[in-house]
Protein backbone atom coordinates (compact mmCIF):
# COMPACT_ATOMS: atom_id res chain seq x y z
CA UNK A 1 0.00 0.00 0.00
CA UNK A 2 1.16 3.24 -1.01
CA UNK A 3 1.49 6.26 1.31
CA UNK A 4 1.67 10.09 0.16
CA UNK A 5 5.18 11.60 -0.61
CA UNK A 6 4.22 14.86 1.50
CA UNK A 7 3.98 12.66 4.26
CA UNK A 8 7.46 12.02 4.44
CA UNK A 9 8.89 15.14 2.95
CA UNK A 10 7.36 17.18 6.09
CA UNK A 11 9.41 18.44 8.24
CA UNK A 12 12.11 16.05 6.79
CA UNK A 13 15.93 15.44 7.53
CA UNK A 14 18.50 13.11 5.48
CA UNK A 15 20.85 11.33 7.64
CA UNK A 16 23.45 9.36 5.92
CA UNK A 17 26.84 7.68 7.04
CA UNK A 18 29.28 8.55 4.30
CA UNK A 19 29.46 11.42 1.17
CA UNK A 20 28.10 9.62 -1.50
CA UNK A 21 25.42 7.33 0.38
CA UNK A 22 23.26 10.41 -0.13
CA UNK A 23 22.86 10.24 -4.23
CA UNK A 24 23.50 6.07 -4.06
CA UNK A 25 20.47 5.37 -2.07
CA UNK A 26 18.10 8.50 -1.88
CA UNK A 27 18.53 10.26 -5.12
CA UNK A 28 14.76 10.79 -5.31
CA UNK A 29 14.76 12.86 -2.37
CA UNK A 30 17.88 14.42 -1.52
CA UNK A 31 17.00 17.33 -2.51
CA UNK A 32 13.33 17.63 -1.30
CA UNK A 33 14.22 17.12 2.31
CA UNK A 34 14.79 20.49 4.46
CA UNK A 35 18.31 19.04 5.46
CA UNK A 36 21.27 16.22 4.59
CA UNK A 37 23.52 15.35 7.01
CA UNK A 38 26.47 13.10 6.83
CA UNK A 39 28.23 11.79 9.55
CA UNK A 40 31.37 10.27 9.23
CA UNK A 41 33.85 12.43 6.52
CA UNK A 42 37.44 11.26 7.52
CA UNK A 43 38.37 7.42 7.27
CA UNK A 44 40.97 5.54 9.26
CA UNK A 45 42.01 3.40 6.56
CA UNK A 46 41.37 5.68 3.45
CA UNK A 47 43.07 9.36 5.03
CA UNK A 48 43.65 10.67 1.77
CA UNK A 49 39.17 10.78 1.03
CA UNK A 50 39.15 13.92 4.22
CA UNK A 51 40.29 16.55 1.93
CA UNK A 52 38.46 15.38 -1.49
CA UNK A 53 35.11 14.63 0.84
CA UNK A 54 35.19 18.39 1.83
CA UNK A 55 35.51 19.66 -1.36
CA UNK A 56 33.03 17.27 -3.09
CA UNK A 57 30.48 18.38 -0.76
CA UNK A 58 31.33 22.38 -0.88
CA UNK A 59 30.78 21.83 -4.84
CA UNK A 60 27.81 19.35 -4.56
CA UNK A 61 24.99 20.20 -6.67
CA UNK A 62 22.66 19.96 -3.53
CA UNK A 63 23.56 22.61 -1.45
CA UNK A 64 23.63 22.88 2.42
CA UNK A 65 24.73 19.29 2.97
CA UNK A 66 26.07 19.42 6.77
CA UNK A 67 28.48 17.04 8.46
CA UNK A 68 29.09 15.96 11.86
CA UNK A 69 32.87 15.71 10.61
CA UNK A 70 33.53 12.03 12.80
CA UNK A 71 35.51 9.44 11.65
CA UNK A 72 34.65 6.06 10.24
CA UNK A 73 35.89 3.25 12.18
CA UNK A 74 37.21 1.15 9.91
CA UNK A 75 34.82 -2.01 10.74
CA UNK A 76 33.62 -2.40 6.80
CA UNK A 77 33.56 -6.90 6.77
CA UNK A 78 33.96 -6.01 10.18
CA UNK A 79 30.40 -8.28 11.07
CA UNK A 80 30.00 -12.31 9.97
CA UNK A 81 27.00 -11.29 7.75
CA UNK A 82 26.38 -14.89 7.09
CA UNK A 83 24.80 -15.35 10.88
CA UNK A 84 24.67 -10.93 11.54
CA UNK A 85 23.72 -10.06 14.72
CA UNK A 86 22.63 -6.63 15.21
CA UNK A 87 22.95 -4.99 18.47
CA UNK A 88 21.88 -1.46 19.86
CA UNK A 89 25.22 0.21 18.67
CA UNK A 90 25.08 -1.33 15.43
CA UNK A 91 26.64 -4.70 14.86
CA UNK A 92 28.42 -7.31 16.85
CA UNK A 93 31.77 -7.98 15.33
CA UNK A 94 33.78 -11.51 14.90
CA UNK A 95 36.89 -9.61 16.17
CA UNK A 96 37.79 -7.40 18.89
CA UNK A 97 40.56 -4.27 18.24
CA UNK A 98 41.21 -0.33 17.50
CA UNK A 99 38.72 -0.84 14.98
CA UNK A 100 35.83 -2.27 17.19
CA UNK A 101 36.88 0.31 19.89
CA UNK A 102 36.21 3.12 17.30
CA UNK A 103 33.31 1.70 16.16
CA UNK A 104 31.93 2.03 19.90
CA UNK A 105 33.23 5.31 20.70
CA UNK A 106 31.43 6.45 17.38
CA UNK A 107 28.21 4.99 18.75
CA UNK A 108 28.28 7.96 21.86
CA UNK A 109 29.36 10.38 19.70
CA UNK A 110 26.11 9.62 17.40
CA UNK A 111 23.83 9.65 19.88
CA UNK A 112 25.31 12.57 21.86
CA UNK A 113 24.85 14.56 18.65
CA UNK A 114 22.24 13.67 16.70
CA UNK A 115 20.05 13.59 19.74
CA UNK A 116 20.26 17.61 19.27
CA UNK A 117 20.73 17.58 15.09
CA UNK A 118 17.08 15.73 14.63
CA UNK A 119 15.28 17.81 17.19
CA UNK A 120 12.32 19.08 15.61
CA UNK A 121 12.01 17.15 12.88
CA UNK A 122 8.91 15.13 12.14
CA UNK A 123 10.46 12.52 10.08
CA UNK A 124 14.07 11.38 9.28
CA UNK A 125 14.93 8.84 6.89
CA UNK A 126 18.01 6.72 6.55
CA UNK A 127 19.79 3.59 6.01
CA UNK A 128 17.82 0.17 6.15
CA UNK A 129 18.08 -2.09 9.47
CA UNK A 130 20.48 -4.28 7.32
CA UNK A 131 23.11 -1.32 5.91
CA UNK A 132 21.53 -1.93 1.91
CA UNK A 133 24.13 -3.63 0.44
CA UNK A 134 26.10 -4.48 4.12
CA UNK A 135 27.91 -2.11 5.67
CA UNK A 136 28.42 -2.21 9.48
CA UNK A 137 28.57 1.86 9.50
CA UNK A 138 25.23 1.97 7.70
CA UNK A 139 23.41 -0.51 10.35
CA UNK A 140 24.87 1.38 13.19
CA UNK A 141 23.55 4.55 11.86
CA UNK A 142 20.07 2.95 11.51
CA UNK A 143 19.90 1.56 14.75
CA UNK A 144 21.27 4.82 16.35
CA UNK A 145 18.44 7.06 14.78
CA UNK A 146 16.13 4.45 16.12
CA UNK A 147 16.91 4.75 19.86
CA UNK A 148 16.20 8.34 19.60
CA UNK A 149 12.79 8.38 17.83
CA UNK A 150 10.30 8.00 20.84
CA UNK A 151 12.29 10.44 22.78
CA UNK A 152 12.49 13.13 20.31
CA UNK A 153 8.77 11.91 18.47
CA UNK A 154 9.89 11.88 14.98
CA UNK A 155 8.76 8.57 12.31
CA UNK A 156 11.54 7.07 10.90
CA UNK A 157 11.92 6.04 7.05
CA UNK A 158 14.43 3.50 5.36
CA UNK A 159 15.29 2.69 2.09
CA UNK A 160 14.76 -0.32 -0.02
CA UNK A 161 18.56 -1.52 -1.51
CA UNK A 162 19.82 -5.16 -0.81
CA UNK A 163 22.15 -7.56 -1.89
CA UNK A 164 22.98 -11.12 -1.46
CA UNK A 165 25.22 -9.78 1.26
CA UNK A 166 23.17 -7.90 3.23
CA UNK A 167 20.08 -10.33 2.55
CA UNK A 168 20.17 -12.89 5.56
CA UNK A 169 19.30 -9.68 7.48
CA UNK A 170 16.88 -8.26 5.71
CA UNK A 171 15.06 -11.44 6.23
CA UNK A 172 14.71 -10.85 9.45
CA UNK A 173 12.47 -7.93 9.12
CA UNK A 174 9.98 -10.04 7.77
CA UNK A 175 6.29 -9.10 8.90
CA UNK A 176 3.02 -10.49 7.36
CA UNK A 177 1.85 -8.80 4.50
CA UNK A 178 0.94 -5.54 6.12
CA UNK A 179 3.34 -2.89 4.36
CA UNK A 180 2.79 0.48 3.75
CA UNK A 181 5.76 1.80 1.54
CA UNK A 182 6.33 4.76 -0.57
CA UNK A 183 7.99 4.23 -4.09
CA UNK A 184 9.33 7.43 -5.91
CA UNK A 185 11.47 8.22 -9.00
CA UNK A 186 15.29 8.13 -8.63
CA UNK A 187 16.88 11.49 -10.23
CA UNK A 188 19.65 9.88 -12.42
CA UNK A 189 20.57 13.37 -13.21
CA UNK A 190 21.66 14.50 -9.96
CA UNK A 191 23.30 11.43 -9.16
CA UNK A 192 25.52 11.54 -11.90
CA UNK A 193 26.51 14.79 -11.09
CA UNK A 194 27.18 14.10 -8.10
CA UNK A 195 28.85 11.07 -8.65
CA UNK A 196 31.78 12.97 -11.17
CA UNK A 197 31.93 15.59 -8.45
CA UNK A 198 33.42 12.78 -5.89
CA UNK A 199 35.07 11.29 -8.79
CA UNK A 200 37.51 14.24 -9.33
CA UNK A 201 38.22 14.97 -5.80
CA UNK A 202 39.11 11.05 -5.66
CA UNK A 203 36.74 9.89 -3.33
CA UNK A 204 34.01 8.47 -4.87
CA UNK A 205 33.67 4.75 -3.09
CA UNK A 206 31.04 2.52 -5.54
CA UNK A 207 31.25 0.89 -8.68
CA UNK A 208 32.40 3.41 -11.45
CA UNK A 209 29.89 1.49 -13.70
CA UNK A 210 26.99 1.54 -11.57
CA UNK A 211 23.27 2.63 -12.78
CA UNK A 212 20.60 4.04 -10.99
CA UNK A 213 17.43 2.07 -10.21
CA UNK A 214 14.82 3.99 -11.69
CA UNK A 215 12.49 3.50 -8.92
CA UNK A 216 13.73 3.77 -4.98
CA UNK A 217 11.08 2.61 -1.57
CA UNK A 218 11.06 4.21 1.60
CA UNK A 219 8.71 2.68 4.95
CA UNK A 220 8.01 3.22 8.00
CA UNK A 221 9.96 2.07 10.89
CA UNK A 222 7.10 0.96 12.99
CA UNK A 223 6.70 -1.92 10.37
CA UNK A 224 9.40 -3.68 11.55
CA UNK A 225 9.40 -5.46 14.79
CA UNK A 226 11.83 -5.00 17.73
CA UNK A 227 12.35 -8.85 17.98
CA UNK A 228 13.20 -10.45 14.93
CA UNK A 229 13.01 -14.05 16.45
CA UNK A 230 8.61 -13.13 17.03
CA UNK A 231 8.13 -12.38 13.56
CA UNK A 232 6.53 -14.74 10.64
CA UNK A 233 8.73 -16.88 8.48
CA UNK A 234 6.58 -15.64 5.33
CA UNK A 235 5.43 -11.50 3.94
CA UNK A 236 6.79 -9.22 2.30
CA UNK A 237 8.25 -5.55 3.19
CA UNK A 238 8.25 -3.67 -0.08
CA UNK A 239 10.08 -4.04 -3.97
CA UNK A 240 13.69 -4.55 -3.16
CA UNK A 241 16.31 -2.90 -5.16
CA UNK A 242 19.01 -5.60 -5.60
CA UNK A 243 22.62 -5.61 -6.04
CA UNK A 244 25.13 -8.21 -6.20
CA UNK A 245 28.36 -7.65 -5.01
CA UNK A 246 31.76 -9.20 -5.02
CA UNK A 247 33.80 -8.02 -1.75
CA UNK A 248 37.17 -9.76 -1.16
CA UNK A 249 40.05 -8.66 1.23
CA UNK A 250 40.73 -5.30 -0.66
CA UNK A 251 37.39 -4.36 0.80
CA UNK A 252 33.85 -2.60 -0.51
CA UNK A 253 35.58 -1.45 -3.41
CA UNK A 254 38.96 -3.18 -5.70
CA UNK A 255 41.24 -0.45 -6.53
CA UNK A 256 41.39 -2.07 -9.95
CA UNK A 257 38.91 -1.06 -12.33
CA UNK A 258 35.91 -3.94 -12.47
CA UNK A 259 34.30 -4.79 -15.48
CA UNK A 260 31.15 -4.40 -16.31
CA UNK A 261 30.49 -7.98 -15.88
CA UNK A 262 31.36 -8.19 -12.55
CA UNK A 263 28.33 -5.75 -10.88
CA UNK A 264 24.71 -6.47 -11.87
CA UNK A 265 21.47 -5.50 -10.23
CA UNK A 266 18.14 -7.46 -10.47
CA UNK A 267 14.49 -6.79 -8.71
CA UNK A 268 13.29 -9.38 -6.77
CA UNK A 269 9.78 -7.74 -7.86
CA UNK A 270 8.86 -6.28 -10.54
CA UNK A 271 7.92 -2.59 -10.62
CA UNK A 272 3.96 -2.84 -11.52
Amino acid sequence: MSVPAAEMLKKSILVVAHPDDEVLWFSSIVEQVDQVLVCFLSSRTHPQWMDGRKKSLAAHPVKGISSLGLEQAGVFDGADWGNPQPCEYGMRMIREGEAQKKYLENHRCLLKQLSTRLQGYQNVITHNPWGEYGHEEHVQIYQTIKSLAASLSFDLWFSNYCSNRSYPLMLNYLRGFNSDYLSLPTNERLGEKAKTVYQENHCWTWYDDYIWFQQECFMKDWDVPEDSTTSPVYGHRFPLNFVRIDIGNEGRKSKKKRRKTSFWRRFLKKWE
